[in-house]
C-alpha cells in the first residue's frame, strides 16, 4: 500500500471505518500486550480469576499501565481523525480520543474509569493511584473499565451495524487472531466493501498523508 491509494481510498469513502489494535500505538511507545510483569504474563493478569485472587497485584499492574495516560497519539492516529474515520478500536489507551476521533466504539474498555459490578457507581482511574485496592462507597471492591480476558466485549453490536454499512475498513495494527473482533473484515467484504490491512510500518505509511 502507498500513501497515494491509501489517501484516495480515504477521499473517496462515504463511511470509512478503522479497526485498531496494539500496533497503532507502537509508534507513540507502547507495547502490545505480550509482556509479562514480574515475570507473570499481561495476558493472565488481565483476567477475572487473577483479579479476584489477587488483587493488590492486579492493582500493582493496573497503576503500571496507567502511565499510558500520559502517551500521546502518533500519525496514524492523528490522520485517521482528521478523516473523521469511525473507530473500531481493541486498545485501551484513549490516544483516538486525543487525536480528536468523535466516534470511537472502545471493544475492550479504557483507562479512563474505575466500575462497580454491584451498585454501577463509576469513578476516574486516579482513585487507584491513591488506595492499594480502591473500593467503592458501597464497599465492594472496584475494577478497572476495561475487558478481562473471557469477559464479553463491549459494543461489539454496535460494531458488526457499523461494518455492514461501511464502504472501506481500514485493519490497522492489529493481526485479527481475537475473536469475534476477526470476523468484521469478512462482515465488510460479504457486501462487496473494500478490506485494507496495515500491519508494518503504519506510522511512516500515515505519516505521508498529514
Amino acid at each position: 500500500m502507498n500513501p497515494e491509494t491509501l489517501k484516495y481510498n480515504l477521499q473517496m469513502s462515504k463511511h470509512p471505518i478503522a479497526l485498531t489494535g496494539a500496533g497503532i500505538s507502537v509508534a507513540s511507545g507502547l507495547p502490545t500486550f505480550d509482556i509479562s510483569w514480574n515475570n507473570i504474563p499481561a495476558r493472565k493478569i488481565l483476567s477475572r480469576e487473577y483479579y479476584f485472587r489477587y488483587p493488590k497485584q492486579f492493582y500493582d499492574f493496573y497503576r503500571e499501565i496507567l502511565r499510558w495516560n500520559n502517551v500521546q497519539p502518533n500519525a496514524t492516529h492523528r490522520v485517521l481523525a482528521q478523516y473523521g474515520v469511525i473507530i473500531i478500536t481493541q486498545n485501551i489507551d484513549g490516544l483516538h480520543q486525543k487525536a480528536g476521533s468523535t466516534e470511537v466504539f472502545e471493544l475492550h474498555g479504557n483507562l479512563r474509569q474505575l466500575i462497580c459490578e454491584k451498585c454501577t457507581n463509576k469513578y476516574p482511574s486516579e482513585k487507584a493511584t491513591k488506595e492499594e485496592v480502591p473500593i467503592c462507597s458501597c464497599g465492594y471492591t472496584l475494577k478497572p473499565d476495561i475487558i478481562l480476558f473471557g469477559d464479553p466485549i463491549y459494543y461489539w453490536e454496535q460494531a458488526k451495524k457499523q461494518a455492514a454499512k461501511c464502504d472501506l475498513l481500514l485493519v490497522i495494527g492489529t493481526s485479527l487472531q481475537v475473536t469475534p473482533v476477526n470476523i468484521l473484515p469478512d462482515i465488510v467484504r460479504n457486501n462487496n466493501a473494500k478490506v485494507i490491512i496495515i500491519n508494518k510500518e503504519c506510522e511512516s505509511l500515515f505519516n505521508k498523508l498529514l
